[in-house]
């Protein structure tokens, strides 16, 4: 009955629900947009440079993060990788070859990174091939040809069909130069790998350096990258040793995790600010209707319906009107999110080359995790609690002569 009476209450002054409902519907709208967008941003830096580089966590020699050399290799059986890759929470396991190489076409010369990779399970882990803009992706794990970003295609002045030659330096001192042609055009989503990274196969780049049977990393991909940290603690107890070093991507790209860090720290000062205009948005609505009510208030007290009782019919008034507008903020919030999410936000002009300049990708894509609707659903219900609190009290305090009076 109390349920009853708080929500028909409510449409008594329907200009004033719809006006406290229509707050709470823009704040979440708002918020949630803030934080689905921010997000984004941080999912696709992660997974552009994770995916085409790293993986979310890396197993290879001991010191060669700190060297990054091809004489830091490992050999890695079959036999081991079939084992990670059944590990609880792993969904791929790939090798790679990563060096570095001069690279040369015409009169232009440039420093350039180069990662081997198994064809076959690249398509599967990193989905290389959904990148490629003209050309093809590897016809088989024997193919000689290499993949090149847009950014190095278009300074070299090069295409499908044409080659690169490279020249570095190969295991224990080898020389290794070749003449390698292009297969395929890549769009890398982040500018330095899309400017400076070329992949061939892992026997391709095996035999370039002379390592035969040997690769620098193994990459791991994971279902949930929310269990990286449980993960990769299981991954280092049963496959770290004396030789082998386990590394998540935090732990190799420790600048961009706390770019992450300290930008996601400013985002969160912005919203909670918004909520704090909302907070009192809501707080003088309920004082708003707790004076404007005097008059009924004294009246049903004087005829004996309980203070505590009316106190709680005026606090459900609240959650109602906070219910009202938080319910039709998260439908909206996620059908406007679902769409940017397939239809992302793409910049252009100064404000790519900003974003580019960072080495981020010019692009809003709106990250589509339940916490972040839930949460700000959670937050504005908190709010409505708090806020309602001490108007609710000054129904206690009230005297019903004085009250009929006003």
């Amino acid at each position: 009955m109390l349920f009853l009476i708080a929500w028909r209450n409510i449409w008594r002054n329907r200009k004033r629900t719809l006006i406290t409902s229509g707050s709470v519907f823009f704040a979440i709208i708002l918020a949630v947009f803030m934080r689905s967008a921010t997000d984004g941003v941080y999912e696709g830096m992660i997974q552009n440079v994770v995916s085409f580089s790293s993986g979310y966590i890396q197993l290879h020699a001991k010191g060669y993060w700190d060297e990054r050399s091809v004489d830091n290799s490992l050999k890695v059986t079959d036999t081991l990788i079939n084992q990670l890759s059944k590990e609880e929470g792993v969904l791929h396991c790939t090798r790679r070859m990563e060096s570095f190489a001069l690279a040369s076409a015409g009169n232009k010369t440039r420093g350039i990174a180069f990662i081997g990779i198994e064809p076959d399970k690249e398509i599967k882990a990193g989905k290389l091939q959904e990148r490629i803009v003209s050309g093809n992706y590897f016809s088989s794990g024997y193919d000689k040809g290499i993949l090149i970003g847009e950014g190095m295609a278009k300074y070299f002045g090069i295409g499908v069909g044409d080659s690169l030659i490279l020249i570095s330096q190969g295991y224990h001192a080898a020389s290794a130069a070749a003449i390698l042609p292009v297969r395929g055009v890549l769009a890398l989503g982040s500018p330095q790998l899309n400017d400076n990274l070329v992949y061939m196969s892992l026997l391709q780049s095996q035999q370039f350096l002379s390592a035969d049977s040997l690769c620098t990393s193994v990459s791991l991909y994971l279902e949930n990258v929310n269990q990286l940290e449980s993960v990769s603690d299981r991954i280092k107890n049963n496959y770290g040793s004396a030789g082998v070093e386990v590394m998540t991507w935090k732990e190799m790209l420790p600048e961009m995790d706390q770019f992450i860090t300290a930008d996601k720290g400013g985002h969160l000062i912005v919203i909670a600010i918004l909520y704090l205009v909302i907070s009192f948005g809501l707080y003088s609505t309920v004082l708003m209707m707790i004076y404007e009510r005097q008059h009924e208030f004294g009246i049903l007290v004087s005829i004996g319906m309980k203070k505590r009782l009316l106190m709680l019919i005026v606090f459900l008034e609240t959650l109602f009107v906070t219910f009202v507008g938080a319910l039709f903020g998260m439908i909206a919030s996620f059908s406007v999110m679902l769409y940017f999410h397939f239809h992302p936000i793409r910049f252009t002009g100064n404000l790519k080359e900003v974003y580019e300049r960072y080495g981020m990708e010019a692009i809003i894509s709106m990250s589509m995790k339940p916490s972040i609707f839930y949460y700000q659903a959670l937050i504005v219900f908190l709010l409505a609690v708090l806020v309602s609190i001490y108007p609710s009290l000054k129904i206690l305090r009230l005297k019903p002569i004085e009250a009929m009076r006003s």
